[in-house]
């Protein structure tokens, strides 16, 4: 699955403080193998990941476990 995520500028100085948790969070699900890829725009707004899963619903709760989720608007595209 790949997950297009967009973030609002506006939130940088909320998201701040979470970001250390956040790269921990991604760190564990990208060594379990839930997370395949992670691409980053040079300005932080947006974030391309692949992810693994046995359903949409299980990549939508890991994706709700990541402590910036509330700051993100994610679209879920499937992949072959």
């Amino acid at each position: 699955m790949m997950i297009i995520i967009q973030m609002d500028p506006q939130d940088f100085a909320a998201m701040s403080p979470l970001v250390p948790q956040e790269q921990a969070h991604v760190r564990k699900l990208t060594d379990e193998g839930t997370i395949e890829g992670l691409f980053s725009s040079a300005d932080r707004l947006h974030t391309w990941l692949v992810m693994k899963g046995t359903s949409q619903e299980q990549i939508e709760q890991e994706l709700k476990g990541l402590p910036l989720y509330p700051y993100m608007k994610a679209q879920l595209v499937p992949l072959l």
